[in-house]
């Protein structure tokens, strides 16, 4: 029997796409907590501080920039993690999903989702 460590290569285990959900659901809930609060706080206070204030982040956000593509990923990220977390809430509450191919189907659908709403939004907002 051997007592050494077991070297695992992660680059070939193939997680199933509910936990590749689950992990990027902690990812993303690390990142909303860090990075979009505190700047969700900021842009309310920038848009309620004065009128050329509100004015101005409304061009800034409006044009391509670096904190418009900032703000915008992380609204992102945002999205992302609410629509996971309700994902993992109907899994909790209601027990639907909960089989393997149940849960990868709705990680998949979820992903999905997202990606087409967040689009979606992206197009309205900035044209």
């Amino acid at each position: 029997m051997q007592e050494r460590p077991v070297y695992l290569d992660l680059t070939k285990i193939r997680l199933p796409m509910s936990a590749f959900s689950s992990i990027t659901h902690r990812l993303a809930g690390i990142y909303v907590f860090f990075i979009t609060l505190p700047l969700l706080l900021y842009v309310i206070s920038e848009s309620t501080s004065s009128k050329s204030s509100y004015e101005d982040l409304l061009a800034s956000l409006n044009s391509f920039s670096f904190f418009s593509l900032f703000f915008y990923v992380s609204l992102s990220f945002f999205w992302y993690h609410i629509l996971t977390g309700l994902r993992h809430l109907i899994m909790d509450f209601f027990h639907i999903g909960e089989s393997l191919k149940g849960a990868n189907y709705s990680a998949i659908f979820v992903v999905i989702f997202w990606a087409l709403s967040y689009s979606f939004f992206l197009g309205y907002s900035l044209l």
